[in-house]
């Protein structure tokens, strides 16, 4: 840390904090005040002066001391490849289209040589792309509302000649330090939310202008047969409370959960329902795990420990009884890359007001209503 570093950084202080001199002899910035002594408002206006000049803040309390480590923004600040951004984004529209028109019958040998073939599943790859879009971006303005530095979404194309979504989701990556609680919580709250408003929107569309039941069964006969005979695979959906409302109550339990992927605007919501679940899972560094934290601090671990107990439990149970291992990946995608551990923000002491305690709170009565215990499973 530079003597004008130092000098900027006190300068911002205006004498609210006094330095460590032992840790300034170290080359660090660390200053120290009695609890009594600092207002919450001028800390945190502080915090948003030093994160504008680019020093990371981070506030620790004990022993009725409150101490500041101020550290300079030291990663290189990655100009961003718009052009990768745009090409996944292309990409994934082709494979999602490719899905789209695979799940109504159309031959995928031909879709790099017949356009129109390939067209006829745009209304899949329109609903699941703007779905995951929505989701993305809502985290991305959060983000950037909290002055936190974010990547545009990053599209993952999936393209296989068998059942498949079309696409393995999409993602942003955050560049620096969350501040504090609060925009943690805003931060991991937005895109569940807009992913499950977008979700809703295409289910009551698409449950509204369902035909009756033989108009379903002209519409699934274009595709194949409504009773294939010696069909090998029967692949069905499996539902979440909330998608079950929708088709057993709203829809009248006409449209069966094995011919469903046929209709685009109501499979897409169904990915976005599965999606928003997945996401909202309360561990570690995904969405849920996020909004866990803002909640209740480091007190989040234990229950992202019991959540992952009842998701084992939840596989055993397949495994044994129903020989799907369909939670295997997520299991092991927890154990060595997501983990149980949140980081701290900045900020912790930072409280939550009533409104995002709702916020949050609801997000995690979400989880509860979209998540499906078997997404998919054969049926003989």
């Amino acid at each position: 840390m530079t003597e004008q570093q130092r000098r900027e950084v006190e300068e911002i202080l205006n004498g609210s904090f006094q330095p460590d001199l032992l840790a300034q002899l170290g080359g660090r910035l660390v200053y120290h005040a009695p609890v009594e002594a600092v207002d919450e408002q001028e800390l945190e206006t502080i915090f948003a002066r030093l994160l504008a000049r680019g020093y990371f803040p981070r506030l620790e309390k004990s022993d009725g001391q409150v101490r500041l480590y101020v550290l300079p923004d030291l990663q290189e600040r990655k100009k961003s490849r718009l052009w990768l951004h745009g090409l996944l984004f292309l990409v994934t529209v082709w494979t999602t289209m490719a899905t789209g028109a695979m799940l109504l019958g159309k031959d995928w040998t031909r879709f790099f040589t017949h356009f129109s073939d390939l067209l006829v599943g745009w209304k899949y790859s329109f609903a699941v792309l703007t779905i995951l879009s929505t989701h993305e971006f809502g985290h991305y303005f959060a983000a950037r509302w909290h002055r936190v530095r974010v990547t545009l979404p990053f599209y993952l194309p999936l393209f296989l000649p068998v059942f498949n979504l079309g696409t393995m989701g999409a993602f942003i990556k955050i560049r620096s330090p969350i501040p504090n609680r609060r925009a943690l919580l805003d931060i991991g709250v937005s895109g569940p939310l807009a992913g499950f408003v977008m979700s809703l929107l295409f289910l009551i569309y698409g449950y509204a202008t369902l035909p009756d039941m033989a108009g379903i069964i002209a519409y699934v006969e274009k595709i194949h047969p409504w009773h294939p005979q010696g069909a090998t695979v029967n692949l069905v959906l499996g539902k979440s409370l909330l998608f079950a409302f929708f088709n057993d109550v709203i829809g009248g339990g006409r449209l069966p959960m094995n011919e469903l992927y046929h209709f685009p605007f109501i499979f897409a919501g169904w990915v976005g329902l599965l999606v928003t679940a997945i996401n909202l899972i309360p561990i570690g560094q995904l969405d849920g795990g996020h909004i866990l934290y803002a909640l209740l601090g480091q007190r989040a671990r234990v229950v992202g420990v019991l959540a992952f107990l009842g998701l084992v439990a939840l596989n055993f149970y397949l495994v044994l009884e129903l020989f799907s291992f369909i939670w295997v990946v997520w299991l092991l995608l927890i154990l060595f890359l997501i983990r149980f551990q949140h980081p701290p923000t900045l900020n912790d002491y930072v409280p939550l007001d009533h409104t995002r305690r709702v916020l949050g709170w609801t997000c995690l009565a979400i989880f509860v209503l979209c998540f499906s215990p078997l997404p998919v499973y054969i049926q003989p």
